[in-house]
């Protein structure tokens, strides 16, 4: 038997889900809708006090419901920072909660949540770098970017550069470039050593050993792959680490005028200086802000030089043509 339309319709209906008022102010005087469908029932004052971008007093909705793109366990949360109540604890969220609030506060400006949801990211961004990166560079929160840039920087550059925004990409690339630097410097200053004799048969080893930096060729080989292992390590606490090992002699060494300890020892100790020295990835992202200002004044002052040389030659040819009359 084929259901009647009436049937039909009792089943849509009875399938629909029933809104419910997740927030109720008995003096309330605008309401919001989730995008699931929940309602809340604020008071305007608050909002107008707490937050920048919700309707004030001016604004008039007529008695409708505001439609908002957020769901409900988000707007649950950011309306408890404008209500006149102890804010919601924020430290045992889930990050893709905590991250969806954080957008919120940022659109809609409540200032206040958006303070606490930056303390907290900061305690999770060792887990969540990828995510708060997103978050802070979108927002540009300098801070909040070296915070999580520091667990990304020898992740491969694209890996990265896909979670942020196209202003940021240039700067990104930059940055992993100077850090890769160091590591090519470290390796062109080994290739630059010069190759000691098998110690097979030599003589006079004492004085060999004072005179230019030597190294062996199997101890070369070993210096070079060390460097190239710590330049693919990902997590820049183990470079470090790793890089302030001692380094001893090693075993299969060819030659007693090589001196690979201090070699590979002196290498290490200036990739970790170099590192340490690095500018903050923000000061990548403003010169590539100046270099962009930059080109855009040279290119109006170009069009400028243009207009006036094109003027002058109209002047020139105005002249000419009065001449003549």
């Amino acid at each position: 038997m084929e259901p009647t339309m009436e049937r039909l319709h009792i089943a849509e209906t009875s399938s629909e889900k029933e809104p419910k008022s997740l927030l109720d102010d008995p003096e309330a005087d605008i309401t919001f809708c989730s995008a699931d469908g929940d309602l809340f029932h604020l008071k305007r004052k608050y909002l107008e006090a707490n937050t920048g971008a919700f309707p004030g007093s001016e604004f008039d909705t007529r008695g409708e419901v505001t439609h908002l793109t957020e769901t409900s366990g988000i707007l649950l949360l950011l309306f408890q920072f404008v209500s006149p109540k102890r804010d919601p604890e924020v430290d045992g969220l889930d990050i893709e909660i905590l991250v969806g609030l954080a957008e919120a506060a940022e659109k809609y400006e409540v200032f206040h949540a958006m303070s606490l949801c930056r303390l907290q990211m900061k305690t999770m961004v060792a887990k969540y770098p990828f995510k708060i990166l997103q978050h802070a560079s979108r927002h540009d929160y300098p801070n909040l970017i070296q915070e999580a840039v520091s667990y990304l920087v020898r992740l491969p550059t694209a890996d990265v550069a896909e979670h942020l925004p196209s202003g940021y990409i240039i700067p990104w690339i930059r940055y992993r470039a100077i850090w890769d630097s160091f590591f090519e410097d470290a390796v062109k200053k080994l290739m630059e050593l010069r190759l000691s004799n098998p110690a097979y048969g030599q003589r006079n080893v004492f004085f060999t050993a004072s005179l230019q930096p030597q190294i062996c060729h199997f101890c070369l080989v070993s210096a070079i792959k060390a460097i190239q292992e710590l330049k693919q390590l990902t997590d820049v606490k183990e470079l470090k680490d790793s890089l302030s090992k001692s380094r001893p002699a090693l075993i299969g060494c060819l030659s007693a005028s090589c001196q690979y300890s201090n070699a590979i020892t002196n290498a290490c100790t200036e990739i970790k200086s170099n590192i340490e020295q690095t500018p903050n990835f923000a000061v990548f992202r403003a010169c590539s802000d100046v270099s962009r200002q930059m080109r855009r004044c040279l290119s109006l002052l170009f069009m400028a030089t243009h207009f006036l040389m094109a003027t002058h030659h109209m002047v020139e040819e105005s002249r000419e043509i009065c001449d003549l009359l």
